[in-house]
């Protein structure tokens, strides 16, 4: 199972956002520069440039990934971070427990126990997606126990 911070624009829609932006206000720097205030072309260019760096630091942190796999004899997560590094976290499938703890303003974590060891996972997700996939690894890790020949991911 493969997990990604949700995004709910795509490049091309906010590539033509920050073309609509800058196209106009480079007709409102028009106007300024018709009457003689040519110096507020450049704090105009200013917002174009923050709202493309606002959009490409977003599509940056969207490459980062989580995958969850089960095998015969451990649960593996692999985390890719936004360069590229891989951390992979195993885990015994029998002893492992999903918590999920929530907190104020209906914030939540979703952590993976056993043993004395704790891994947060999800963390990008929302609230009730990390609910979903608390109730769907528990369904999965009992069908594990109940019958270890069976592998669900």
């Amino acid at each position: 199972m493969d997990l990604f911070p949700p995004r709910s624009l795509s490049r091309r829609a906010a590539r033509n956002i920050v073309l609509l932006v800058a196209g106009i206000t480079t007709t409102i720097g028009l106007i300024f520069w018709s009457v003689g205030a040519w110096p507020v072309i450049g704090f105009l260019g200013v917002d174009v440039i923050l709202l493309s760096l606002a959009f490409y630091f977003s599509f940056r942190s969207a490459r980062q990934e989580e995958r969850i796999e089960l095998r015969a004899e451990n649960l593996r997560v692999t985390r890719i971070s936004v360069r590229g590094d891989r951390q992979q976290f195993d885990f015994q499938p029998y002893w492992l427990r999903v918590v999920l703890q929530r907190g104020e303003d209906d914030q939540c974590s979703l952590f993976l126990q056993t043993h004395g060891k704790s891994l947060e996972i999800a963390g990008f997700l929302g609230a009730d997606e990390k609910t979903d996939l608390a109730a769907k690894l528990e369904r999965v890790l009992r069908q594990t126990r109940c019958n270890p020949a069976d592998f669900p991911i």
